[in-house]
């Protein structure tokens, strides 16, 4: 709350201003007067209680209004819903008039849009009634409507123990009964599963932490439901047409190359969420051509493209360096009917005209605006994209990381052109195996040799010289420049400049060499 307050209950209501150091009833004993006992319950065990009195309850839960000050819900586990828009100074009793004794209050939801209105989860398990019950009010408490339709109602456990209503979108709700977790779109008329990927367990608590959708189980953890956006947007009809729904924005977190070794496969867990942008949209079929995904900076340039048609290259397992587990295998783009995700990891497309097995990848986008575009049988469909800094980085503005993505492309173009030229050794070296002997083809093998080298130490007092050791600069330099948020160092730009010298005067010495070789080797068929 704005005035800093904070609730306690018991019996009464208590509330502080001081972080705990004093507290102060706000309210009278708020429960039953007298609690009956169950027709369903059997005279010995209505005996066995260690409660003697006739007030046995609490109050179960509290809900203060994020809208008004001073305008508080309770509910207790003995069935009354409780209601001040003072502070406590004076308590209206809103239960609705047939809610019985027994009837526990799960929780109470103050309405993020709406003053007057407030849901309510209803537990009747223990008079053997274990249909769901969720309570709805637009004015007040005066009256409560039942919206239920859509929850299972079959002889299993249905009990509803939480509701709770997106900040973010009016008439999205989201329930958790003893089985499983729902939804509704039109706030709570109906009601629909939403519990793929979740076990049959039961919802005690949710909240929503941005944009994602956080349950508490009995039993089985905390389960999150990564980005909840396209719910806010995705309404209660069904999809008839192709839809992009919008994007949340995404966390640029510069991650580490390696965060050693993975959990055994027996351990416990679950995935944790993608990095990047995730995109949903919808097909209600599949389209007659590619379906493709294309993302824009600002200035409209393109920063990344993906197709459905995309091909899905198996790991080669003879080439990897680690454990295949440690391997993410990109993924298409899905051009069938239905809801599906695509991730962008907020890189830039790898640079072209590399050999398919180079591991080299595009340059990490900066923090600011983007469009993604989805586009199918002619139809393009757009919407907007933020990527934000981690939160977890301080003291990084926008024009350091500006300046840091210029020279990452700058070191990447640099990349570029001496792995052509290695490239183009490696093609030459296989050329002139096949005419060793010959005393032009032998002289020429040497000369490759030279222009080529070993790689060099890194740090040394010489700038490098062969094609190998300017490879394998530039190829720490790039981790240098992108492995932090950060400025570029001066470092960084002294090493830039030593390298990007040196690279010059090794192409124009390969260049020469080049037109030499030609006359020796013709070049290989491409």
């Amino acid at each position: 709350k704005r005035d800093g307050a904070l609730y306690f209950a018991n019996q009464r209501l208590f509330r502080t201003v001081n972080g705990g150091q004093t507290w102060t009833p706000i309210s009278p004993d708020l429960t039953r007067q007298e609690l009956t006992v169950p027709a369903t319950l059997d005279e010995p065990t209505a005996k066995d209680t260690a409660s003697k009195g006739p007030r046995r309850g609490v109050i179960y839960d509290i809900g203060t209004s994020p809208l008004k000050d001073g305008l508080i819900w309770v509910g207790t586990d003995d069935g009354l819903i409780w209601c001040t828009d003072d502070n406590g100074a004076h308590w209206r009793n809103v239960t609705p008039p047939w809610l019985q004794p027994w009837s526990k209050v799960g929780t109470i939801e103050p309405s993020h849009f709406d003053a007057n209105t407030a849901y309510a989860a209803i537990d009747r398990h223990r008079v053997d009634d274990q249909q769901p019950y969720i309570l709805r009010t637009h004015d007040g408490g005066a009256t409560w409507q039942v919206i239920s339709n859509g929850l299972p109602k079959d002889a299993a456990p249905n009990s509803v123990n939480v509701v709770r209503e997106d900040p973010a979108q009016p008439g999205l709700l989201y329930a958790g009964t003893e089985r499983s977790l729902f939804v509704s779109f039109d706030d709570g008329d109906n009601w629909q599963p939403l519990n793929r990927g979740l076990p049959a367990t039961s919802v005690r608590d949710i909240t929503i932490h941005g944009d994602d959708l956080v349950i508490a189980t009995h039993g089985r953890g905390f389960y999150v439901l990564d980005d909840a956006v396209p719910l806010r947007s995705v309404g209660a009809s069904a999809v008839r047409a192709m839809r992009l729904y919008p994007v949340a924005g995404a966390v640029r977190m510069n991650e580490p190359t390696f965060t050693g070794t993975p959990m055994p496969k027996d351990e416990p867990m679950a995935p944790n969420p993608p990095v990047g942008a995730m995109i949903d949209y919808v097909l209600p079929a599949p389209p007659a051509g590619p379906l493709d995904i294309t993302i824009y900076d600002s200035a409209g340039a393109v920063v990344n493209h993906f197709s459905s048609t995309d091909p899905v290259k198996p790991i080669d397992l003879s080439k990897l360096p680690v454990a295949p587990e440690w391997v993410v295998s990109p993924r298409p783009p899905v051009a069938q009917s239905g809801h599906h995700r695509f991730v962008w990891d907020l890189h830039y497309a790898k640079p072209g005209g590399l050999k398919e097995d180079d591991r080299m990848t595009g340059v990490l986008a900066p923090p600011g605006q983007y469009v993604v575009e989805l586009s199918a049988n002619g139809q393009r469909l757009r919407q907007p994209l933020t990527i934000v800094a981690d939160p977890r980085v301080s003291g990084v503005t926008q024009a350091d990381f500006i300046t840091q993505f210029r020279l990452a492309k700058q070191v990447e173009a640099a990349r570029v052109r001496v792995r052509r030229m290695l490239d183009q050794s490696s093609d030459l070296k296989t050329a002139l195996e096949k005419k060793k002997g010959q005393p032009a083809a032998d002289a020429l093998a040497a000369q490759l040799e030279q222009q080529v080298g070993p790689e060099a130490p890194i740090g040394g007092a010489s700038p490098p010289t062969t094609l190998t050791s300017i490879s394998e600069w530039l190829d720490r330099l790039a981790q240098a420049v992108s492995g932090a948020d950060a400025a570029p160092s001066p470092d960084n730009l002294r090493g830039f400049a030593v390298v990007s010298q040196a690279l010059d005067q090794a192409e124009a010495r390969w260049n020469g060499f080049a037109r030499q070789a030609l006359q020796v080797v013709p070049p290989p068929a491409r």
